[in-house]
C-alpha cells in the first residue's frame, strides 16, 4: 500500500507510541493539524509545478522536453518509412559503387572471386 517502505508493523508501533505519547484525548486535534499541514504542503508543491509549467511554455523549453520525450521513446521518434527508404538508397549505392569499381554486378548473397586476380593467377 505505502512504497515508501513503511509497513503495517511500523504504522502500528507509531500509532502506539503516539496514543501513550499524546494521549487519545489530544489525538484527534493533532492527527487533523497534520492532515492539513500535508494537505497545504501539497498544494504549495502543486502551484510550484504549475508556476514551473508554465515558465516552461514562456520560455519555448516544452519543444526541448517534447523533443526528449521522442528520446526517450523511440517508436516516436523515428519514422520507420524513412528508416527503410535509406536503407535501400544505401545498399543501392554499394551496388553502383561496386560495379563502378569491378565492372561487373555482385551476386545476390556475396560478391564472388575473380579469377584474373594475381593470386589466381599465380
Amino acid at each position: 500500500m505505502f512504497d515508501f517502505g513503511f509497513g503495517y508493523s511500523e504504522m502500528f508501533v507509531v500509532a502506539v507510541v503516539a496514543i501513550i505519547v499524546i494521549g487519545p484525548k489530544d489525538l484527534p486535534k493533532v492527527l487533523r493539524a497534520l492532515g492539513k499541514t500535508v494537505a497545504k504542503m501539497r498544494g504549495m508543491a502543486r502551484e510550484f509545478q504549475g508556476h514551473l509549467d508554465q515558465a516552461l511554455k514562456e520560455t519555448g523549453f516544452e519543444d526541448v522536453k517534447k523533443e526528449l520525450d521522442n528520446i526517450k521513446n523511440p517508436s516516436n521518434f523515428i519514422d520507420t518509412s524513412m528508416a527503410k527508404k535509406a536503407t535501400e538508397d544505401a545498399s543501392k549505392k554499394q551496388v553502383a559503387d561496386y560495379e563502378k569499381l569491378f565492372g561487373d554486378a555482385p551476386a545476390a548473397d556475396a560478391p564472388k572471386a575473380s579469377t584474373d586476380t594475381p593470386a589466381a593467377a599465380s
